[in-house]
């Protein structure tokens, strides 16, 4: 049985698995719920979150335990234990700044606030972020290590919430926008980010919020 993803018919929380995913050329499905069967779906889940993922007999909750398990099997988890520890300082690092710019998006203030968010706080985290990227003892071009990890994706996939919204803000910080453009280009990632399997929505559509739910909300 191929493995199995569920979630919304969104990127959103899903969309890094679905890199590592289609990177290492694993066979997959989805089943993709709307908004309005969240609530009927939510009440039969263990955890009541998406996404789920399954494996055979295994059922994995939360999505970046989905992201480790499907690293260490498919060994993006870096060489050793001072890559596998940078993982997970970086992996924690775009967990907080996912959490940021998500909230922002889903504010009902996003209007009034949106200026200074782009002008002052954007730029800020991005900052540490680029400082936290080029202090990669290996000096690669990935975030961990000498070679490709599950982290990049992460790191990729929350670039890729600020494109939408700030793409100049992205263009200042030249050793993301580089670090964006090599992921994006690897061959694999290029025939996804193409196809019809990636969802055209960033993320559903939050009340009272003007962003989200339509294909490339800016």
């Amino acid at each position: 049985m191929l493995p199995h993803l569920i979630y919304f018919n969104v990127r959103g929380r899903a969309e890094a698995i679905r890199l590592i995913l289609e990177e290492t050329g694993t066979a997959y499905t989805e089943r993709r719920f709307t908004v309005e069967e969240w609530p009927t779906l939510k009440a039969t889940l263990d955890y009541g979150q998406l996404p789920v993922y399954t494996e055979g007999d295994l059922v994995i909750h939360q999505s970046h335990a989905i992201c480790r398990h499907l690293a260490r099997r498919f060994n993006l988890y870096g060489d050793d234990e001072a890559d596998r520890i940078r993982c997970d300082i970086v992996e924690e690092t775009f967990v907080d700044a996912q959490n940021n710019i998500g909230t922002f998006f889903w504010n009902p203030e996003f209007e009034k606030l949106r200026d200074e968010y782009e002008h002052v706080q954007l730029p800020a985290l991005m900052t540490r972020l680029e400082k936290l990227f080029l202090s990669n003892p290996a000096n690669s071009g990935y975030w961990a290590g000498t070679r490709l990890s599950y982290v990049d994706f992460l790191a990729w996939h929350f670039l890729d919430y600020v494109r939408p919204f700030s793409q100049k803000t992205l263009d200042q910080f030249s050793a993301l926008a580089a670090f964006k453009h090599r992921i994006e280009s690897r061959p694999a990632i290029v025939a996804y980010l193409g196809s019809e399997r990636r969802p055209r929505t960033l993320t559903v559509p939050v009340a009272s919020c003007p962003f989200g739910g339509t294909p490339e909300t800016s």
